[in-house]
């Protein structure tokens, strides 16, 4: 079984106080923005907003670049009638350009490598 399951961390990250903190929405003033949990294997975690009335497509893309300007990907779900919803924050992960360089090394000895037998078997 994976050790994330027993060692759980049970304290919020600085990140999700700020997020939480900048959420906030005129339309809803009874709006309520809570810690819900990590996400498995500690990857991002949740948030939970309470007590909405309506919600409009600029208050979703203000909380998506809010999120995203903490370095989250926001995955939003709506549940009008009950007046609430479900925002999971997932780390994006960057890619280096390591690996790229890795492959084309590779790649230029490989083209090398039949150059130099084509090469022999041509002077043989």
């Amino acid at each position: 079984m994976s050790k994330s399951v027993f060692l759980r961390n049970r304290t919020k990250p600085i990140v999700a106080d700020k997020i939480m903190r900048d959420m906030q929405d005129e339309d809803n003033p009874d709006m309520a923005v809570n810690w819900k949990a990590y996400l498995h294997g500690g990857k991002g975690f949740a948030l939970e907003v309470l007590n909405m009335e309506s919600i409009s497509e600029s208050t979703m893309s203000f909380w998506r670049r809010i999120i995203q300007g903490q370095g989250f990907e926001p995955r939003i779900k709506t549940d009008m009638l009950d007046g609430k919803v479900n925002i999971e924050c997932i780390p994006v992960e960057r890619r280096s350009r390591s690996n790229y360089l890795k492959s084309l090394v590779y790649l230029s000895m490989f083209i090398l490598c039949i150059y130099s037998l084509w090469n022999r078997h041509k002077l043989a």
